[in-house]
């Protein structure tokens, strides 16, 4: 059904007997009643810039091209999105919907696209289609409740209505991390100002809605890094804490809060400090991995000391990956949406497997320095420590070894400190 189509449907159901009158809404800066009407589901379409499943949206639009809620299939991938989004809290909501009915009306355009309510609306369609249900409960479940906005209502004013009354309201389905980064974005570009975004957001302050758009920019310049721009979809499950954590260090170094950096140097640290976060945020390692190394400036860790950072930037510039395949011609490669889901899994884990050996031994080496470095005055342990590493190495495999002049060298630098230790002895 086109939206022209579904005009003349919803106008002629407003010029009808609503089911509910005189419900409050602030509209164009006043309060307002409305009326609420028994709406069919086949007038009504998904909001496809419904800030619960922006992530989703802007992902497939990236790989696949854009959606068109004319048509079915795209309107089944939208509600596909809608109900994976929160797949247990959207099952128990549609069993209470199923024996309850829905108890809140949302709100839609004249037209019969869905400012607040896509997720109930797509959930009673899914009862209305599923074999679960009896016949008189599908019927029940055929029509969406509504407020029915004017004709005059612009795209900033859905837009601040979908957000007051999903992002700032509803607090029954909790929002993925990734989507209040990207609809506080969506705002600010929209033109609303930082106390609008945090009002109707209802964030805790303006400083809220600054970190949410700094975050947004760092999760932009990681997915820009591995070509995956727009594809919101590809960052790590859990991200979200190595971003603030990353974000605060970043800061810390603009502001020239870490002494050892001089002032030329800040723009040359701050770039590692990005790139080998984003390489260890794609790594997705956990074990022994501890992020808070990496992006904290605390006294134990790499930041805070000059030499072990340095040591640690040498180390990790020392091997790069080999070129990756674009992410055009992977998904020119897909024939379908799962299947470009598969080939982009598969390039992260080619990156993962030719990256994670050297990423983490520049990790592990660095960490020891540090550790030894707590132990400085500790001598015994730290030449114990020596002695149990030095003794691990296979010998018998050295004459065959590829990197004799590296392994030398070291040999060498050994050889330097032990002389070392035996003058200081001996003064």
């Amino acid at each position: 059904m086109t939206a022209e189509e579904r005009k003349l449907k919803i106008k002629e159901i407003g010029e009808g007997k609503p089911v509910g009158t005189g419900t409050k809404l602030k509209y164009q800066g006043e309060i307002r009643e409305f009326n609420v009407y028994k709406i069919p589901l086949e007038f009504l379409a998904y909001n496809v810039e419904n800030g619960r499943i922006s992530s989703l949206v802007k992902s497939y639009k990236r790989e696949h091209g854009d959606l068109d809620m004319t048509k079915d299939t795209d309107a089944q991938k939208v509600a596909q999105f809608l109900f994976e989004s929160s797949e247990e809290r959207n099952k128990k909501t549609m069993r209470d919907l199923a024996q309850n009915g829905q108890l809140e009306p949302g709100i839609i355009t004249m037209d019969g696209v869905i400012v607040d309510g896509n997720r109930r609306a797509s959930l009673l369609r899914r009862i209305t289609e599923s074999r679960e249900f009896d016949q008189t409960t599908k019927d029940k479940c055929s029509y969406f409740l509504a407020r029915i906005l004017p004709e005059d209502a612009d795209e900033k004013e859905i837009l601040r209505l979908e957000t007051s009354y999903q992002m700032g309201a509803d607090c029954k389905v909790d929002y993925n991390p990734i989507e209040k980064y990207l609809h506080t974005r969506d705002m600010y570009d929209k033109s609303f100002s930082i106390e609008q975004i945090a009002e109707y957001m209802g964030l805790s302050s303006s400083k809220e809605v600054l970190l949410n758009l700094e975050i947004m920019e760092l999760i932009d310049s990681y997915l820009d890094t591995y070509g995956y721009t727009g594809i919101y979809t590809r960052l790590p499950r859990g991200c979200e804490d190595d971003f603030l954590k990353l974000n605060i260090a970043l800061k810390k170094i603009r502001s020239g809060k870490i002494s050892w950096i001089q002032s030329d140097e800040l723009d040359e640290v701050e770039n590692d400090l990005r790139l080998i976060c984003f390489d260890f945020i794609r790594l997705e390692e956990k074990g022994d991995f501890d992020f808070r190394m990496l992006a904290s400036t605390a006294s134990s860790n790499f930041l805070a000391d000059e030499k072990t950072w340095h040591s640690f930037v040498d180390s990790y510039y020392e091997t790069s990956a080999d070129e990756e395949e674009s992410t055009e011609e992977v998904l020119n490669r897909a024939t379908n949406d799962e299947e470009a889901k598969r080939l982009l899994n598969q390039r992260d884990n080619q990156w993962k497997n030719n990256v994670r050996e050297h990423l983490m031994d520049s990790f592990r080496d660095c960490k020891n320095q540090l550790e030894n470095k707590k132990e400085k005055d500790k001598p015994v342990a730290l030449l114990k420590k020596a002695i149990n590493a030095l003794s691990e190495i296979n010998t018998e495999t050295l004459a065959s070894a590829n990197n004799k002049e590296d392994l030398l060298e070291k040999a060498s630098e050994i050889q330097s400190l032990i002389k070392d230790i035996e003058t200081s002895l001996h003064d």
